[in-house]
């Protein structure tokens, strides 16, 4: 078996099956396996989606604020990953245009 063989066998491609999807995205909420990211991760449009998910209704600017009173350098670097979301076609990006079109096959074993 050549290596192209092997990858084959443990990536799965899109599209995805409905129940492939369900079994991706719980992965990406479940697992201790680092999560698949945005490879945009880490600008600000970004980190201000993930402070508004995780702090809805406070305001970014007031938190970084009071972060660095408190001694935190760098408070934005808390909201550096941005999940991906399998759909039927391919996992997708919330924030940006970045898609993928692969997942680990392990990835679709139940959590």
């Amino acid at each position: 078996m050549n290596k192209e063989d092997t990858l084959r066998e443990r990536v799965v491609k899109s599209p995805f099956t409905e129940e492939q999807v369900r079994a991706l995205n719980s992965f990406q909420d479940n697992s201790s396996v680092h999560p698949f990211t945005c490879e945009n991760d880490g600008d600000d449009a970004h980190i201000l989606y993930e402070f508004e998910r995780e702090h809805k209704g406070k305001n970014y600017e007031t938190y970084l604020e009071s972060e660095r009173r408190n001694g935190v350098p760098h408070p934005e670097m808390a909201f550096k990953e941005t999940k991906l979301i399998a759909t039927k076609d391919e996992w997708v990006c919330p924030v940006c245009d970045y898609r993928q079109d692969w997942a680990h096959r392990f990835m679709l074993e139940k959590q």
